[in-house]
């Protein structure tokens, strides 16, 4: 097992596992993350860069990676945005979903949001794997 990573996971890899790895890595000191898609897009959405700039994180440089199942491996905890058919899934044991709308498909306000539920979810994330120093 890879040590103390966590992999963030939708569709596109342009928004919502975008937007946690960015509010992860800025949070957490022992953990890292790093984010991938299904199906990835071609760069990440413009909006989800925009609500992101709005709390102070630059993910205007990120760039979609697809998910690569040989990989799995390197990470401890795995998080799905609903775009991971659970039953055929390699890596069970350490998957968990996190049901939230795909902001892509919507507006400003959708994606605003989907990013404060992010950042909502990630940071209990951190502080129960990192503990609450």
């Amino acid at each position: 097992m890879g040590g103390k990573k966590v992999l963030f996971v939708c569709g596109e890899n342009a928004a919502r596992s975008q937007m946690a790895e960015a509010f992860f890595n800025s949070l957490a000191r022992k953990w890292r993350a790093e984010s991938a898609g299904t199906f990835p897009a071609e760069k990440v959405n413009p909006l989800a860069v925009q609500a992101m700039q709005e709390t102070g994180l630059d993910i205007s440089s990120a760039t979609p990676k697809v998910l690569d199942l040989g990989r799995l491996g390197d990470f401890d905890r795995i998080i799905s945005f609903g775009c991971i058919a659970k039953a055929a899934f390699p890596a069970r044991d350490r998957l968990e979903e996190w049901a939230l709308p795909d902001p892509g498909k919507g507006d400003m306000e959708l994606m605003r949001s989907v990013r404060d539920e992010i950042r909502r979810l990630v940071g209990s994330l951190v502080k129960e794997l990192e503990g609450g120093d």
